[in-house]
Parts: C-alpha cells; sequence; structure tokens
C-alpha cells in the first residue's frame, strides 16, 4: 500500500522542469549573444554624436564674437573658414560634418537655428536655437 501523504517530484514533473528550463535558457542565450553585437554600432553613433557636439562648441561661441547680426556661415564655423582646430582636421575619413544656419525660426527673425549633421559609419543630427537678446 501506499501512503497519500508522500511528498516529492514525479518523473513527468522533472522532465516538464527541465524543458521549460532549457527553453528559457535558449532564449536569455539568444538575447545575450545579440546584445554582444550591439557596441559596435554603438560605438560608430557615439562617434557621430561626439563629432556634432565637437562642431557645435566650436560655432555656438562664435555668436558672442560676431554678434547675432553677423553670426552666419561661412564666419561662424571656424571650420569652413579653414581653421586648424583639433574638431576640424581630426574627422576621420568614414565622416563627413557639415552646419547650417538659417536665419529664421518660424518666420521670426529674432532667432537663427543652427545644424550640425555628420554622416558616414553612422548619423547624427545636433540643433540649436540662438536669439537676439
Amino acid at each position: 500500500m501506499r501512503k497519500s501523504s508522500q511528498k516529492g517530484f514525479s518523473l513527468i514533473e522533472l522532465v516538464i522542469f527541465i524543458v521549460i528550463t532549457s527553453l528559457l535558457s535558449a532564449a536569455l542565450f539568444a538575447v545575450f549573444s545579440s546584445a554582444l553585437l550591439g557596441p559596435a554600432q554603438t560605438s560608430s553613433a557615439t562617434q557621430a554624436m561626439r563629432l556634432a557636439v565637437e562642431r557645435m562648441e566650436l560655432i555656438l561661441p562664435q555668436r558672442q564674437v560676431l554678434g547675432f547680426t553677423s553670426f552666419s556661415l561661412p564666419n561662424a564655423d571656424p571650420c569652413k573658414m579653414g581653421s586648424a582646430q583639433l574638431a576640424c582636421s581630426n574627422i576621420p575619413g568614414s565622416y563627413t560634418v557639415d552646419s547650417t544656419i538659417d536665419d529664421n525660426w518660424g518666420a521670426d527673425t529674432n532667432y537663427k537655428v543652427v545644424t550640425v549633421s555628420v554622416s558616414g559609419t553612422a548619423t547624427a543630427t545636433l540643433t540649436a536655437l540662438v536669439a537676439d537678446y
């Protein structure tokens, strides 16, 4: 006779547990292996954004130097004026950096929109609004 108060796992319960654990392990392995491929793409995007930020940091101070009315291209972008600054010359060959300054924002001439675009292995666009204050 068998007692009904015996506790433990049956063979079927053990097999089901092993199957479910194996499926979850396989899914986690697939997620982690695809995550390992991501840093190369992130590195390219980070490089593109770094180039955009460096160029924007050169352009924005020119507003104080030139004044609002003269703050336009090519004068506002030292790289377009042939500057030997590191941010102008230290651009990897796979990237191009371009800048634009629009004279109004929403038909308001008291604002200018500065845009720096980076293209290449990855792309990035950085926009700043400059006011006549």
